[in-house]
Order: structure tokens, then sequence, then C-alpha cells
């Protein structure tokens, strides 16, 4: 819950106020994906079970919740100065948080073989 909230908080920054190189293109798209890529991880290392059926559900539910949270987040940043909603940064939200929760179901899995 803490990383959402630290995303919340970074995207209610008006851009004029957001430190870091402008102009770099998709630079946007790449913190969106790894943001998401993080609260992926923790959600589905949160959920992950030692039932071997349930890493499906696990992932299911994971990335469809995050993108709840990123859908929500998006319409939130069109209210937030310099900012806008945005489909492309919802589709790097998800693509993040699909990775993410990807990876630590593949490891937590790997570890719970050994």
């Amino acid at each position: 819950m803490l990383w959402a909230f630290i995303i919340l908080v970074v995207t209610s920054v008006p851009e004029s106020l957001v430190p870091g190189p402008r102009g770099i293109p998709h630079l946007d798209k790449a913190v969106h994906m790894f943001l998401y890529a993080v609260l992926g991880w923790l959600v589905a290392s949160a959920l992950m079970t030692d039932r071997p059926p349930l890493w499906l559900r696990t992932w299911i539910v994971t990335v469809a919740a995050i993108a709840l949270f990123g859908a929500a987040d998006e319409w939130h940043q069109a209210f937030v100065p310099g900012r806008s909603s945005d489909l492309r940064d919802l589709v790097a939200d998800v693509s993040g948080a699909a990775m993410g929760a990807s990876a630590a179901i593949v490891l937590l899995r790997r570890n719970q073989s050994t």
C-alpha cells in the first residue's frame, strides 16, 4: 500500500515541478512501467500462496486490480496542473504491472519447488 501511495503522491506533482530531463521520447512511459512493475511485484508477492494452481489467479487478480488503480490514477491526473489523462500511460501501467507480477510469480514458484 505504501508503494501505491508513493505513486499517487508522485503523480500529484504538477508537471512544471517534476525534476529530471525533458524531451527524451517515451521516458514517461518507462517511468510508468517501472513504477507499476514494482507495484505488480509487491502485490503478486503478497497474494502468492503455496498451492500451485493459484498462481494464475494471483496474476489475474494482481493485474486487474492494478489496472483499476492505474485507470483511477490517470483520471486523477486530469485534474493536476500540467498533467493529463493518457490511455498510453495506462497501457504502460498495466504492462509494467503484468511484468512485475509475472517476475514475482516465476521467482516465487521457482523458490517453492526447491
